[in-house]
C-alpha cells in the first residue's frame, strides 16, 4: 500500500470518527469536552488529506521532496491545488483550523460555559468552540476530502491503477 493510500484511508477515519462524535455521541452526552476530541479528529483528517495529496504527487514525482512538519506542507499544496483546480482558500480555512488547535494546545485554562467549551490564552483572551462552529468545520473538511480524493482517484484511473 502506498503512502497516499494510507494518508487518505486515515483521514476518512478520522473524519468519521469526529462526525460521529458531533452528531450521534455529544447529543446524547452533551459534554463540551468532547468538542474537544471532534477538532482534534478534524484537525488529523485535514492533515492527512492533506499529505494524501503531496504523497500522490510525490510518488510521480511531480513534486520534489517535502519535509512533514505542516508549516512546510502549505507551499506544495498551494501548487497541488492550482493545478488540479481546487480552491486555494481552502488554505486559509486549514491555517483557520491550525490557530485553533496551537491555540487550545498552548492554553492553560479550560472551561465549560453553556454548552461551549472555551479556552483563554496566556493573556486570557478566550476562544470558544460550539457544535454549530463544528458542524461547518466539518462540513467543509469534507468537501476538501471529497475534491483531494476526487483528484486523487481520476489520475489513478488514467494511470490504470485502479
Amino acid at each position: 500500500m502506498e503512502k497516499y493510500e494510507i494518508a487518505r484511508d486515515t483521514a476518512i477515519k478520522r473524519i468519521k470518527v469526529a462526525d460521529h462524535i458531533l452528531t450521534m455521541t455529544y447529543p446524547l452526552v452533551q459534554d463540551p469536552k468532547l468538542l474537544k476530541v471532534v477538532m482534534k479528529n478534524m484537525f488529523l483528517a485535514l492533515q492527512n488529506a492533506i499529505l494524501m495529496l503531496l504523497y500522490y504527487e510525490r510518488l510521480y514525482k511531480r513534486i520534489p521532496p517535502f519535509p512533514e512538519n505542516f508549516d512546510s506542507l502549505m507551499p506544495y499544496l498551494k501548487k497541488v491545488l492550482t493545478k488540479y483546480n481546487i480552491s486555494t482558500g481552502y488554505i486559509g480555512f486549514i491555517n483557520e483550523i491550525r490557530e485553533i488547535m496551537q491555540k487550545q494546545k498552548e492554553s492553560q485554562v479550560e472551561f465549560i460555559r453553556k454548552d461551549k467549551f472555551v479556552f483563554a490564552s496566556h493573556d486570557y483572551e478566550l476562544s470558544v468552540m460550539t457544535n454549530k462552529e463544528l458542524k461547518d468545520y466539518i462540513a467543509k473538511t469534507k468537501l476538501f476530502m471529497q475534491q483531494a480524493t476526487k483528484v486523487v482517484e481520476e489520475n489513478e484511473r488514467i494511470i490504470g491503477k485502479r
